[in-house]
């Protein structure tokens, strides 16, 4: 139980791209939710938000792919 799990370096770069993936569809999807049911706050914060979340994801795959080289 108490078992410490290791990753390694040359991981840590994808893992960060999938993190930043996730986060980036969930606010797309929370943005349809928003549209589907005529949400206008809910559009209004969530594409505040992808306006952050996009490029997150964009450095981070291209810190990944950087590094894969």
């Amino acid at each position: 139980m108490g078992e410490k799990i290791e990753v390694k370096e040359t991981d840590k770069p994808f893992i960060l791209a999938l993190v930043s993936s996730g986060i980036t569809i969930l606010n797309i999807v929370f943005t349809a939710m928003g549209a589907l049911t005529n949400n206008k706050q809910m559009i209004d914060t969530c594409v505040e938000i992808l306006k952050f979340t996009f490029p997150l994801t964009a450095m981070a795959w291209s810190f990944y792919f950087g590094k894969k080289e």
